[in-house]
Formats: C-alpha cells, sequence, structure tokens
C-alpha cells in the first residue's frame, strides 16, 4: 500500500473547539488536505467522537469548506478487506488531532507531525523523517499544523 490515508479530527484541529457548536475554520490545515487529496490521491478520513446528528452537521460544514471524505469514522473498503473487519482502529499513515502528542524523551513538551517523505517535494533521501526536528518544523510551518508548547528542544539536548 503506498497511497497515504489521512484520519484528521474535527473540533480543535479541522475547525476551533467549540463544543458543542462548530468554531472557525483552520482554514491552513483545510486547504492542506484538499490539496493531497486533489494532487496525490491521499485518502482522508474523518476522524472524530460526533455522532448522529453532531456528526452530520461536522460532514456537512466540512462539504461547505470543500472538504470530502472517503470515509467518515471507519476504515477505507480495502483496509476492512485487509484486516478482515473493520477493527476499532482507524489505519492511516498520518493522524492530525488537537490531542495528538509525538513522544521524544528529548522534548516532551512538543507536538509535531511528521513529514514521512512521501508528501514532502523538498526531501532528500538523507533526510531522517521521524528524527529531523528541523526539517520537521519547517514541513509542519509550511502546511500551518505545527505546534510547540513550553520546551524548546535545543534547551532539552
Amino acid at each position: 500500500m503506498n497511497e497515504q490515508i489521512i484520519a484528521v479530527d474535527f473540533d480543535g484541529t479541522l475547525c476551533e473547539n467549540k463544543w458543542p457548536e462548530i468554531g472557525e475554520p483552520n482554514t491552513n490545515l483545510i486547504g492542506y488536505l484538499i490539496e493531497m487529496r486533489k494532487s496525490f490521491g491521499a485518502k482522508i478520513i474523518l476522524w472524530t467522537c460526533r455522532v448522529g446528528e453532531m456528526l452530520d452537521k461536522a460532514v456537512n460544514w466540512c462539504s461547505e469548506h470543500r472538504l470530502e471524505f472517503d470515509a467518515v469514522n471507519e476504515n477505507l473498503p480495502h483496509i476492512i478487506e485487509r484486516f478482515g473487519g473493520n477493527t476499532r482502529k482507524i489505519f492511516a499513515n498520518m493522524y492530525i488531532d488537537d490531542r495528538n502528542f509525538r513522544y521524544d524523551n528529548k522534548s516532551p513538551d512538543k507536538v509535531l507531525y511528521l513529514c514521512d517523505g512521501g508528501q514532502c517535494e523538498t526531501c532528500s533521501n538523507e533526510c531522517n523523517h521521524t528524527t529531523d526536528i528541523d526539517h520537521a518544523k519547517n514541513f509542519n510551518k509550511e502546511f500551518g499544523v505545527y505546534v510547540e508548547k513550553e520546551n524548546d528542544y535545543a534547551e532539552n539536548q
């Protein structure tokens, strides 16, 4: 499987967290996901705790912002087939969530969505996508999804 599958949360991620209402759109992230789907054929899964009418409102809101999904709170059909059922865990190559946390013992207060090389045109073969912090910062800032909390990486080395 070489396709890029991105699971993205709704409240606090695609929009400002105003639960149970819907907050202001995160236009940078929405634009990034639309571009990933259009230009790279990425599959996008809405991965949210919303259900029922609240979920319908979220999906409709996303559609109004031109963001469409390949699945909502479930795995893609070929993933279901591969695993022999629709597992509770959504399978993806990238998870984008306001509660996402990449643990790094040198920087335990950092939230970082890392480039995996498949979506970054500036990557070279020498780039270690899981440990090159400067590259990850630049990649994430480019797409507006980088959040850095209190401690700076350099202070923890």
